[in-house]
Parts: structure tokens; sequence; C-alpha cells
């Protein structure tokens, strides 16, 4: 089977594009600060957080079938999105194309181009398949399967006018809610909407949004009736 990849939901095969072989399955870079101490051999090595690394370079090799597509090749393959790579079909994650996209002809019988393309890609992979867990209880477990703690999207059914979702240690208080409402709460970007997106309830809200750290999760809370969690679970 030949290597491919994925970009903004293009398949690269569909654009006659395939890999020269697969890419290499990296394990970011966790990011340290080495600290000297005068007077001392060796020295400190100090991590800036629990989790937190660098984003990092992933080169992919490429061949182009048929030199009349390489311009639209060109015009595909810049900006910022996500990419999966056929070494993890399952997996995405954010990247941004740097560097020139440079493809040369290497054959003479055939019409087969080659080339670089640089893909600066931040440490976490994401599911590429949602996955949502369903709460109707409080003191129901959520098992994130990620490596580290993810940020989820709440999608809350209110039973009163405040709602409280604790998780992960953290506990959020929404209030001026409607009964048998939905509202969406994006624990990663830190904002909480009704479902067509058309009012904020930010506002409305104290405390800290739910996390899912690696494992089982006990989400509790008051105030709604059910909770639909995508739980974002995120990959090294």
């Amino acid at each position: 089977m030949q290597s491919y990849f994925i970009w903004n939901n293009v398949d690269s095969r569909s654009m006659g594009v395939v890999l020269s072989g697969p890419v290499a399955i990296v394990r970011p870079e966790e990011r340290v600060k080495h600290v000297e101490i005068p007077g001392r051999s060796g020295d400190l090595t100090e991590t800036e957080g629990e989790h937190i690394y660098n984003s990092y370079i992933q080169t992919a090799t490429i061949q182009v079938i048929s030199g009349f597509r390489v311009r639209e090749v060109y015009k595909w393959l810049r900006g910022s999105g996500y990419v999966t790579f056929s070494t993890e079909p399952d997996r995405r994650q954010r990247a941004r194309i740097i560097g020139a996209v440079t493809l040369n002809k290497i054959s003479r019988g055939l019409d087969i181009w080659a080339g670089e393309v640089q893909f600066y890609c931040q440490p976490l992979k994401e599911n590429l398949q949602t996955i949502v867990s369903t709460v109707s209880t409080s003191g129901t477990n959520v098992r994130n399967n990620g490596d580290v703690e993810s940020y989820p999207i709440i999608t809350a059914t209110a039973s009163t006018s405040s709602m409280t979702i604790e998780a992960g240690g953290n506990a959020l208080v929404i209030t001026g809610l409607t009964s048998s409402s939905d509202y969406v709460i994006d624990c990663d970007a830190q904002i909480i909407t009704n479902t067509a997106g058309t009012a904020d309830y930010t506002a409305n809200s104290s405390g800290n949004f739910p996390v899912l750290k690696a494992g089982n999760n006990a989400v509790t809370g008051n105030g709604w009736s059910r909770l639909l969690i995508d739980r974002r679970e995120r990959f090294l």
C-alpha cells in the first residue's frame, strides 16, 4: 500500500500525490530549561509544566504523478490546517506548511515529479473521529484514553436556570439559563453559547472550565439533565 497523507480533508492520492516512504512517528520534545549553578558541575533541568511539549517539523518526501497537476498541487499545499499521515491513520494534528515546495521531474519516460513538504506540527495529536460520552447522572465516570489531559466540548441540557459541571478538579458554574435548553461549553476556547451560536453565555459563568485527565474522570454537578461530552482526546 502506498503511503499518503490527508491535508485539510483532501487525500493526497486524489491529487496524484503519494509519499516516497512512510513518515516517522514523532514523540515531541518536552519543553525544559537547563540552569547552570555556579561552582557546581552539570546543571539543573526544569520543566515548564506537566505535559508541555515543543512543536516540530515533519518533512514529507512526495511524488506527483503527471506534471500537469504540479500547479494544482502547489495551490493545495499551503497555509495551515490539519494533517493526517498514513503511519497513524486514526490521528490528526494541527500544522502549517512552511518553507518552499519545489518539485523536480525525476523520470524521462514517466511524468513523475518529486520534492519535499515541511509541516510545522503542533506537538499533540487528536482522534480523527469524534468520540462522545453521554452523562445523565452526576458521578458518572468518563474515560480519557489519551496520553494527556483534554479540553472537551460539552453540550449540556439545563434543568434549571443555573448549572454546575465539575471534572478533572475544575468546577464551572453557569447562570441565566433556560430550563430544557441546550448549551455548548468549549473548554479549550473557554466559550459558552447556545447550540445555534447566536447567544454568548460566557460572562454568566464563574470558576474553571472542566478538563478530562488521562484515565477515568468522575463528572459531577447539578442543574443539568444530560451532558454530551466530546472528549477530544490528545496523544503524543
